[in-house]
């Protein structure tokens, strides 16, 4: 049985430990790939200018969740706009989740055929959102201690791998360091890496079991800031290695590197590997977070539904969503379709809600 609310409480560190597993899960496929195209300038700076926006938005979505203590996103939308919020932002939100776990789930399973496994069916890899819905049985407190677990292990493994990355880098590639003229802003690509700073969205649902939920914004912060050198390595390693020219034309930039990394006295020859093996365990959680998500939502607009059917359901639509997609570059234009939908959920969402309800307070301060 599952802890009721006043049973169950996560604490800061603990939603700090979510949100670097959704970090871990989606940073170093699509993401260099992107920056790399979306300016011929500076990259630290379309990176920096977006973190400091995800800060922004994590901020609002905090206060949103402070309306209600004890409720999760979905519930407190529906209380605060009604069905038209239901409509307007329950809805759209819960095919966003949907469609980034679809995305998420075949990314991977391309990368790993691509990589380590050419001869495995795509159909035995795609499965791998049924392992994320066996996670998502057990609740948020299984989630929360699976994570922890994997974190342990893939965190360490990503940071030797960047570490490792450093041997063999033309640092006169990487100019200008300094100077941008702006560039990234005509770029469509720029405003697609937001999907990287989306990562408190799934806040919505474990929202509802913090103690200050309006500090939601703190280990999203903590966890941006850790991942930070992370995500500027996977950009700058490429560039620094192959050119910033050539990686711009790499399919997968950042793998491209970890496959140039060789020294005599390294042990394991395969990094790529070793990479996959990190990716794949922040996969699993990020599914089993992303289900819960979802379950959540149905259930606040309809309690009654039958809870562990509805994440087999989830998981069967899923997949066969995920068989559908033709190809990598699919994949691609998929993550650049959901940009506006993306920073509508990510912005307008919490700010309709928090406006919503600050027009109610004043109206019941009138009367």
């Amino acid at each position: 049985m599952n802890p009721s609310n006043e049973e169950l409480k996560i604490s800061m560190p603990q939603y700090f430990v979510l949100q670097m597993m959704v970090f871990g899960a989606i940073s170093f496929h699509v993401y260099p790939w992107l920056v790399l195209q979306s300016t011929t300038q500076s990259y630290w700076i379309p990176i920096l200018i977006w973190m400091l926006l995800g800060l922004l938005g994590a901020w609002l979505f905090s206060r949103v969740l402070a309306l209600h203590k004890g409720k999760d996103a979905y519930t407190i939308t529906k209380r605060v706009l009604g069905w038209p919020g239901v409509i307007l932002f329950i809805v759209p939100l819960l095919w966003f989740m949907w469609s980034a776990m679809v995305i998420i789930v075949r990314a991977h399973s391309e990368i790993i055929s691509m990589t380590i496994l050419h001869t495995t069916p795509q159909w035995f890899l795609d499965g791998m959102i049924f392992i994320g819905v066996f996670l998502a049985f057990g609740g948020i407190g299984s989630i929360i201690r699976a994570s922890v677990l994997f974190l342990l292990i893939s965190f360490p493994l990503s940071v030797g791998l960047v570490l490792l990355g450093f041997g063999d880098l033309d640092f006169n590639l990487g100019k200008p360091w300094l100077y941008t003229n702006g560039d990234f802003l005509t770029s469509p690509k720029f405003y697609t890496t937001s999907f990287i700073w989306a990562g408190y969205l799934y806040y919505a649902a474990c929202g509802r079991y913090a103690k200050q939920p309006k500090k939601l914004w703190r280990p999203y912060t903590v966890a941006a800031l850790c991942f930070l050198p992370l995500l500027a390595a996977s950009v700058y390693q490429p560039a620094l290695t192959f050119s910033p020219e050539m990686s711009r034309i790499l399919t997968l930039p950042y793998i491209s590197k970890m496959d140039s990394v060789s020294y005599y006295w390294l042990v394991i020859e395969n990094l790529t590997a070793v990479f996959i093996v990190s990716s794949i365990l922040y996969l699993f959680l990020l599914l089993a977070l992303i289900l819960n998500c979802i379950v959540t939502a149905i259930k606040a607009v309809f309690p009654s539904w039958n809870e562990k059917l509805l994440y087999v359901l989830a998981g069967v639509t899923a997949y066969v969503a995920i068989r559908l997609i033709p190809s990598w570059e699919w994949v691609e234009r998929a993550v650049e379709w959901d940009t506006v939908l993306r920073l509508y959920l990510m912005y307008g969402f919490p700010m309709a809600v928090l406006v919503k309800s600050f027009i109610s307070n004043k109206m019941r301060a009138r009367q």
